[in-house]
């Protein structure tokens, strides 16, 4: 009489290959960000910080002159608007290229004209 011999069930080695290798990318991510936390926040070097200043005087500079777009159209709550050679639709509360925000829309002396904020 023969005896059946049992077989290897791939199934069982992997229900038991997933939870090892979760737990092991979990105990690698919490390592790395404890490291990562640990070493902290690195300064920025004096040249950068020099140069910093400069930069936003420039920034607020540019803001206040007058703007290079124009509008070609509105309809009270959006509006066209050219800038730079192309086409935006503007539209009430918007934020403009140069850093301002559209409150609306009047018409003067037969153009369109932008208020911002």
């Amino acid at each position: 009489m023969s005896v059946a011999a049992s077989q290897p069930n791939p199934t069982r080695f992997k229900r038991r290959l997933l939870p090892l290798a979760g737990g092991l990318l979990l105990f690698v991510t919490a390592a790395a960000a404890s490291l990562y936390y640990m070493r902290g926040v690195k300064e920025p070097s004096s040249e950068i910080a020099a140069v910093a200043p400069a930069v936003t005087a420039e920034v607020d500079a540019a803001m206040m002159q007058s703007p290079n777009f124009q509008i070609l159209f509105s309809d009270g709550d959006r509006g066209l608007m050219v800038y730079e050679g192309y086409v935006y639709v503007v539209r009430l509360g918007d934020k403009l290229p140069n850093g301002r925000r559209m409150i609306g829309f009047q018409k003067r002396d037969g153009n369109w004209a932008a208020v911002t904020l």
